[in-house]
């Protein structure tokens, strides 16, 4: 095997295992947060956010809520676990339309950490990073595939 194989092997093989984990981390949250305890929370602020580049964007969401849990005042920022982007403006647009600035909605808080909630318990690019880190894994067994079979000339 070339340096140049064996350190696209190394890449693909740490990049495989660390999105399968980052995957099994967020199922883990998901999982947890299905006992978590609902409070009525009321939107503070919430705008979108472009992120750009020379070529492209990317939407984001900007929330702000605040709740009250064990009878103490917290404010939240996330709305679920993991990151939310949009590559349309409108598909962020639609999605700031369920959280307008005064309205209530339901808030997820952890009763073990109050400050700790979500508005929504999902995280939308879960089985997204799985499959990526399965690709990134098969991609490594190809390699050792094609260069032993190479070797083997």
């Amino acid at each position: 095997m070339t340096v140049q194989a064996a350190g696209y092997l190394v890449i693909c093989i740490v990049a495989g295992i660390a999105l399968i984990a980052y995957s099994f981390y967020q199922r883990s949250q998901l999982r947890a947060s299905e006992s978590w305890v609902a409070a009525s929370a009321t939107i503070a602020r919430a705008e979108l956010l472009t992120l750009s580049s020379s070529d492209s964007a990317e939407y984001r969401i900007a929330v702000v809520y605040e709740y009250e849990a064990n009878g103490a005042r917290h404010t939240g920022e996330r709305i679920g676990f993991g990151t939310r982007g949009y590559a349309r403006k409108k598909r962020a647009q639609e999605e700031l339309e369920r959280y307008r600035v005064g309205d209530t909605v339901m808030a997820y808080f952890n009763p073990e950490d109050p400050a700790e909630a979500v508005l929504v318990r999902e995280a939308p690019f879960n089985l997204l990073y799985f499959v990526m880190g399965i690709c990134m894994l098969g991609l490594a067994a190809g390699i050792v595939l094609w260069t032993t079979i190479r070797a083997g000339q």
